[in-house]
């Protein structure tokens, strides 16, 4: 296999390479390596995704997202007394006296 060397890759598109790499949890050389064959017509397109499928979502949180997070379900540990019937007896499940 051969190797080359590639100089001044305008920063944007250095950007976007190392999120696509965070993005899927593969090394550099694995995406530039994926972006050259799908760009000459070399690789198998990508599956459509699957519907409902969150496979897409992959990726994870800050710490200030994961706080957040936390921060909106706590709201969901007490209900409001018009709360819907369906949803206290869900509650009563999750949660017990």
């Amino acid at each position: 296999m051969a190797d080359f060397l590639l100089r001044d890759i305008d920063e944007r598109v250095a950007e976007r390479i190392k999120e696509m790499a965070r993005q899927r949890g593969w090394p550099l050389n694995d995406v530039i390596l994926h972006l050259i064959k799908q760009a000459l017509g070399l690789s198998d397109p990508e599956p459509a995704p699957v519907p409902g499928d969150i496979a897409r979502l992959l990726g994870s949180w800050d710490d200030a997202e994961t706080r957040a997070f936390n921060e909106a379900m706590s709201a969901f540990t007490t209900l409001p007394d018009d709360a819907p019937s369906y949803a206290i007896e869900e509650h009563k499940k999750l949660k017990p006296d």
